[in-house]
């Protein structure tokens, strides 16, 4: 299950950049060539552009790639250390939680009205938000799991960032 929510995370983040790319590059040509630009590039691409980043922050933060400023946690002894992981992770999901409750509302208050983009196209913008509801909804269940885990590796003399790189999985 993992692996699918997985792979369509991943599908529809590349076919969203690769759509923005086309975009800007089929603007650019056009541009140049007839002096004839296409009326609806900012509004595509801003709502690709938010797909991409909420729908790829659960992969970031199950792999663990998000940005970590280490300070003073690198001198910590264990016990400190996992207790200031525990603080961070229930941090960020408190902070998800929030994020995603508000993008829920944003999208049923979208959904309410049939909002739709004010460019050429009218695109409707509900499904992006609803999108960025999921990326939130997912990355909920990915800080969950891995403060699961940090929890199951306390009694080791590693933390799971330490153990692997691969979000905290032993098999991979």
């Amino acid at each position: 299950m993992y692996r699918t929510i997985e792979l369509t995370l991943h599908v529809i983040c590349a076919l969203a950049l690769v759509i923005m790319m086309s975009v800007g590059a089929a603007d650019i040509i056009l541009g140049e060539l007839f002096n004839m630009y296409l009326p609806f590039k900012v509004e595509l691409s801003g709502l690709l552009f938010a797909v991409v980043i909420f729908l790829s922050q659960p992969l970031v933060m199950a792999r663990r790639e998000h940005v970590v400023v280490d300070i003073f946690s690198s001198r910590l002894k264990s016990g400190w250390k996992l207790l200031s992981l525990v603080i961070a992770n229930v941090t960020a999901i408190t902070v998800l939680v929030l994020l995603t409750f508000a993008s829920w509302q944003l999208f049923t208050s979208s959904l309410a009205f049939n909002e739709k983009s004010i460019d050429f196209l009218q695109i409707p913008i509900y499904p992006v938000k609803f999108l960025v509801f999921l990326g939130f909804l997912f990355t909920i269940l990915v800080a969950g799991l891995q403060l699961i885990q940090l929890f199951r590796h306390r009694d080791k003399k590693t933390l799971p960032q330490e153990s692997d790189s691969n979000g905290g999985t032993e098999n991979g």
